[in-house]
């Protein structure tokens, strides 16, 4: 006995908004996670660059051993690498906890607070989870593109709303940002 054609399609429309959504959900988590890695890399770069000093070509070290362990891991050359010093020195505060997420989901908003570098340490928590939660829906294109393209910091996040508000892709944020 068939369904009728009516809750078949349904059925089926059904279907293929939880197989979108899943895809959706299971990308943003690898993304958030590559986040996460590059920048406690960055991090770590920046933490054995002050105990090293500078001229000791640790992040040249780390890329060439980095990528003799992991041949295929393509995000590890040297330039990549500064790219994860950079992000992790121009958002020091950017890891999440699972606690975090929750509260983003609940209180992210389609309204953005600009903020300084000052303020930026000692914002309030809404406008801190705000901005980690639009740092976390970019990839790392944006942020590389943003990080070579945009010095000043509000300008950065107002970019990076932007691209949230409007799914805006790397390639249509180079071209705004020229």
């Amino acid at each position: 006995m068939s369904l009728p054609q009516n809750n078949y399609i349904n059925i089926l429309d059904s279907l293929k908004e939880k197989i979108r959504h899943s895809r959706f959900r299971a990308v943003s988590a690898v993304n958030l996670e590559l986040l996460k890695l590059y920048w406690e890399i960055g991090k770590t770069i920046i933490e054995q660059q002050k105990i090293e000093g500078w001229g000791t070509k640790v992040t040249n070290r780390l890329a060439k051993d980095l990528r003799a362990e992991f041949p295929d891991f393509k995000g590890l050359s040297e330039r990549n690498l500064v790219y994860m010093q950079t992000f992790a020195s121009t958002y020091p505060y950017f890891p999440f906890t699972q606690a975090t997420l929750a509260e983003l989901q609940e209180n992210l908003k389609n309204t953005f607070t600009q903020v300084s570098p000052a303020e930026l340490q000692s914002s309030n928590k809404q406008d801190y989870l705000l901005m980690q939660g639009v740092l976390a829906q970019l990839t790392w294109s944006h942020h590389q593109l943003l990080l070579d393209k945009v010095k000043n910091l509000n300008k950065q996040l107002f970019y990076m709303q932007k691209c949230v508000e409007n799914d805006r892709n790397s390639d249509v944020l180079e071209k705004q940002i020229a």
